[in-house]
């Protein structure tokens, strides 16, 4: 027997008295008649035949059906080994994409903060190199050549004196002649300028251009030869600020007093500064060639990313001590550029074997079957 023809079943008799009263309310309603809560509740009791009749001889296809739906506790499915490595692999290429996007990051973190130290410390190698290869020239000439050479500097400054800004504005055949002047190492350097207190070093180049101006020291055409001597003012020009180069960057700090050499040949001139001031760029009255005096003035922008003006630091000859005249050039700032370079760059190179040695360890790790699985085997 089904349940829902066991007479017992509740489902089926509240469906039953359901339908017979929806029986029952449909007859009165065609009858026009009405019945009293009592007549209804009699009727309840008492049902007729014809409806019982009709309840009894439903089908149970006819009654709705109740589906139960709980799936209780399933057990999940079994993961196949080939979905678990599959699995396994994605995650793998997932960090080492990450890995790779991180150390990527990183190396170009490092490297735009170490741009700047690196980038001066290779310009004051080759700045070095330079200096050392004009020191290297001069010995190999001869003492006639030296002669020579240092007359026709001091026959061109002779001819500035006098000429005021016009010196400024030379011809084509003065450029001409202006370049072959204390050039002997064919590649335009006269000499070097050297700044104790900025710890720098910088070749002197024939004229400003731009391209001098990037790596070195440029002196400044229609000023006097670097060669010392009365009526004659040197002017020297190198740039502040570079992310590239230091060259005459903190010439600001110099002061009254303080002291700077240039070397042309093997004649060491010493200067001591006596004035600094900022002009605007076309006022040249203080690169003014005094009667009598030996001068030179070192000249940047400034200030730092406006170069709106310049500054001028200007020194007057002074005697030069005999130990100056054979000291040797160590550059502080060079060798503790190179040390935080050689710092960063082996912090750098770790971070990176530490990361890579730790994914390694991981991927190996992941190849092996766990304790459990073991266990299990």
């Amino acid at each position: 027997m089904k349940i829902w023809d066991a007479p017992w079943c509740p489902a089926r008799k509240a469906i039953m008295l359901t339908r017979q009263k929806s029986a029952v309310g449909r007859a009165r309603a065609r009858s026009g008649k009405t019945c009293s809560r009592g007549d209804a509740r009699q009727m309840n009791e008492q049902p007729n035949d014809a409806t019982t009749h009709t309840t009894q001889n439903m089908g149970l296809d006819e009654l709705p059906q109740f589906v139960d739906t709980s799936q209780g506790d399933v057990p999940p499915e079994p993961v196949s080994p080939e979905a678990k490595a599959a699995a396994k692999r994605r995650s793998n290429r997932q960090f080492i994409a990450i890995l790779v996007a991180m150390s990527v990051m990183l190396v170009v973190g490092v490297g735009l903060i170490l741009y700047p130290t690196v980038a001066d410390a290779w310009n004051r190698h080759v700045a070095s190199r330079a200096v050392a290869g004009y020191v290297e020239q001069v010995a190999d000439t001869s003492k006639e050549d030296r002669e020579a050479q240092l007359a026709r500097a001091r026959e061109y400054n002779e001819s500035l004196v006098g000429r005021g800004v016009t010196r400024f504005l030379p011809t084509e055949e003065e450029k001409k002649e202006y370049n072959a002047i204390l050039d002997i190492t064919g590649t335009g350097i006269m000499g070097y300028v050297t700044i104790p207190k900025i710890d720098a070093r910088l070749p002197i180049y024939h004229g400003t251009d731009e391209t001098v101006l990037q790596i070195a020291s440029g002196h400044m055409e229609g000023s006097s030869f670097p060669i010392g001597g009365e009526s004659t003012h040197a002017v020297l020009t190198g740039h502040t600020g570079l992310p590239s180069a230091m060259l005459f960057t903190g010439i600001d700090t110099l002061e009254k007093g303080d002291t700077f050499t240039v070397t042309v040949y093997d004649d060491v001139l010493t200067y001591e500064v006596e004035e600094t001031h900022v002009v605007l760029p076309d006022n040249v009255k203080n690169l003014e060639i005094q009667e009598g005096r030996d001068l030179v003035s070192l000249v940047t922008c400034t200030p730092y990313g406006v170069n709106s003006h310049r500054l001028i630091v200007t020194g007057t000859r002074i005697p030069t001590p005999e130990e100056a005249k054979h000291a040797t050039y160590e550059n502080k700032a060079l060798k503790q550029d190179m040390l935080i370079t050689v710092i960063i760059t082996v912090a750098t190179i770790a971070a990176l074997v530490t990361v890579f040695t730790v994914q390694r360890r991981r991927l190996r790790g992941a190849g092996k079957p766990s304790h459990h699985a073991r266990g299990r085997h």
